[in-house]
C-alpha cells in the first residue's frame, strides 16, 4: 500500500532514537569524579585550599577544625583533598588530622574534664592551642587574653621533628616497578673490582706506637626539651599550650613571692575576715628545677595577717619530688586538708595527706599510703614519618579505564 512504512524502517528509527537519548542524557550529567583514595580531617582553626602548589595561588576554599576532607593524592608532604563544597586543592599534610587523631582528641577532652583542675591560667597575647605537644602540630582554636583555660597537667617532651602518622598507605613495590625502571636496573653495569689494599711498610710496628692516652669520649648532651601544659577550655576542648606562655591567675601581691620558681597550681582553701572584707588564703605547689622529671619540687600556704597587714607563710615544705593532680580533702563543703602523691628519697612513692588546723590554716602531715605515680597523658608513637618521595595516585582497574574511555566519547561529542 502506497503511504505505508515498512516495519524494517520503523525499528530502525526506533533505535537511532533510543541511542540519540542515551547519547544526549550521557552529555548533559556531570562527568564522574576523581576517586577518593581516603579521608582526612582539617586540624587547625583556619586551614585555606590552595589551588595549585604555589605560594601565591588562588584559595578556593577555607575549612574549619574537624571538616571531613577526601584524599585524591599527594606529593611529597602535600596533599591534593576535596572539601564537601565540591572544592579540590592542596594543603600541607601536617595540618590534616586522621579519624584516630580525631578520636584521640575527643577521649584528651573527656579525660581533662574527668580530672581535676589546679589553677586557671591567662595569657598575655593570643595562645594556640594545639592537638600535640609539638610546635608544628595543628592549633585548633586560641587562648585570648581576656580568656582563662583550666591547668590540668604537664609534660616535657623533647624537641623533635613532627612526624604525624601516614594518612595514605606507601605503594608497594610491585606497583612502584615500571618498565623503564626495570629496564634501567638491567642495563646498569656491575661494579668493578675493588684492587687489593698496599702492603704494609718495614716499620709498621714503631709507625703504630703512641703514647697518647685515649679519653673516653664525653657524654652526650640530654636534647632540648619544652615543657608543655595540658589546658582545658571554657568551651570543654582540650589541648597543649607551651607552659611558659601561661601566667596563673593568682593576684601578684601574692605571686611576687614565688622567688623566681613556677607556680604550677594553686588553690584557694579557706578566707580570713578583715575589716575591708574577706581575704582569701592561698595554697600553691611551685617548682624551681629546670629539666626535672617532676611537677613540684615545693608547697606554700599564704594567710593574711590581720594583726601585720600584710601576706604571710603559715606552712611550706622544700626538696620535693611532687607529682600532679592535688587533691582538696573536704568536709561539709570547707576545705580541711589537701593530699599529693610524692616520691621520697629512697624511692618509694607515696600519697602524703595534710591536714589543716582552724583559723590559722598551719598544715602538718597526718599521714602516708603507697601510692602509684599518676598515669602519663602522652601515649608512645605508633606512626611512622609520611613517605616523601612517593606519589599516591589512584589505582588503574578496569573499571577506572571504562570511565575513562566513557569521559573521552562525552568529550567528543559534547564539542
Amino acid at each position: 500500500m502506497a503511504g505505508r512504512i515498512p516495519p524494517r524502517m520503523w525499528r530502525k528509527a526506533g533505535f537511532t532514537a533510543v541511542f540519540a537519548g542515551w547519547l544526549l542524557a550521557s552529555c548533559g550529567q556531570r562527568p564522574d569524579r576523581q576517586p577518593a583514595l581516603g579521608e582526612a580531617y582539617a586540624g587547625p582553626f583556619s586551614l585555606p585550599v590552595r589551588e595549585a602548589l604555589v605560594a601565591r595561588a588562588q584559595v578556593v576554599d577555607t575549612l574549619k577544625h574537624g571538616e571531613r576532607v577526601e584524599l585524591l593524592g599527594r606529593r611529597r608532604s602535600f596533599y591534593r583533598i576535596r572539601t564537601a563544597k565540591g572544592a579540590e586543592g592542596w594543603v600541607d599534610g601536617r595540618h590534616l588530622l586522621s579519624a584516630g587523631d580525631m578520636e584521640a582528641l575527643r577521649r584528651l577532652a573527656e579525660r581533662a574534664a574527668a580530672s581535676p583542675p589546679q589553677g586557671a591560667a591567662t595569657v598575655m597575647d593570643p595562645l594556640n592551642v594545639h592537638t600535640a605537644p609539638h610546635r608544628q602540630a595543628p592549633s585548633f582554636r586560641q587562648i585570648l587574653p581576656e580568656e582563662r583555660a583550666d591547668v590540668i597537667a604537664y609534660e616535657r617532651v623533647p624537641r623533635m621533628p613532627y612526624r604525624p602518622a601516614p594518612l595514605l598507605a606507601a605503594k608497594t613495590g610491585r606497583e612502584n616497578g615500571t618498565a623503564a625502571s626495570r629496564k634501567r636496573k638491567k642495563n646498569q653495569a656491575e661494579p668493578l673490582a675493588q684492587p687489593p689494599p698496599p702492603a704494609l711498610p718495614d716499620n709498621w710496628r714503631e709507625l703504630s706506637r703512641t703514647q697518647r692516652v685515649e679519653e673516653p669520649p664525653p657524654a652526650a648532651a640530654p636534647p632540648p626539651s619544652d615543657e608543655w601544659a595540658l589546658v582545658r577550655c571554657k568551651d570543654g576542648s582540650a589541648g597543649w599550650v607551651l607552659a611558659r606562655m601561661l601566667y596563673m591567675a593568682i593576684p601578684d601581691e601574692v605571686a611576687q613571692y614565688a622567688e623566681r620558681a613556677r607556680i604550677s597550681a594553686y588553690f584557694a582553701i579557706g578566707a580570713v575576715k578583715t575589716k575591708d572584707g574577706e581575704k582569701p588564703v592561698w595554697l600553691w605547689a611551685a617548682q624551681s628545677q629546670r629539666q626535672a622529671g617532676h611537677d613540684f619540687d615545693s608547697l606554700r600556704i599564704f594567710v593574711w595577717s590581720v594583726k601585720r597587714n600584710r601576706w604571710e607563710t603559715s606552712f611550706i615544705e622544700r626538696g620535693l619530688k611532687g607529682h600532679l593532680p592535688i587533691e582538696l580533702l573536704r568536709s561539709a563543703g570547707a576545705v580541711t586538708g589537701f593530699a599529693a602523691v610524692v616520691e621520697e628519697k629512697d624511692g618509694r612513692v607515696v600519697k602524703r595527706r595534710y591536714s589543716l588546723q582552724g583559723g590559722n590554716f598551719r598544715a602538718r602531715l597526718a599521714g602516708r599510703e603507697e601510692a602509684k605515680a599518676p598515669a602519663a597523658w602522652l601515649q608512645p608513637e605508633t606512626g611512622g614519618q609520611r613517605p616523601e618521595e612517593e606519589e599516591a595516585e589512584a589505582p588503574q582497574t578496569w573499571t577506572a579505564r571504562l570511565g575513562g574511555w566513557i569521559e573521552s566519547l562525552r568529550a567528543r561529542f559534547s564539542r
